[in-house]
């Protein structure tokens, strides 16, 4: 897949899980951008700095590997029922 339509998926990826913080820094002029802020220009300017110029891809990359949002979490641990862990004991007090 070509570079920029990764990043014109990852931009959808954003606008979804991330709307309420910065999801790209400009190192050159210390700006942050949500989503909503990078530019719509899909060919040149999407990945751009609207300041400075500076190519944001890096730091989009960088919040996606990082972000909360966008982080796998752990599946929730399963807890056994109290039926079934009463017969649990059970089973183990009459074998022993």
């Amino acid at each position: 897949m070509p570079p920029m339509l990764l990043f014109i998926r990852l931009r959808a990826v954003l606008f979804a899980l991330c709307p309420d913080h910065p999801v790209a820094f400009c190192e050159t002029c210390r700006q942050g951008y949500r989503p909503e802020e990078l530019g719509t220009d899909v060919g040149k300017g999407c990945c751009l700095c609207r300041q400075c110029g500076t190519d944001l891809r890096a730091s989009l990359t960088t919040h996606a590997r990082t972000c909360p949002n966008l982080t796998p979490r752990k599946p929730p641990v399963r807890m056994a029922s109290s039926l079934g862990a009463r017969s649990l004991q059970r089973s183990h007090s009459v074998s022993a």
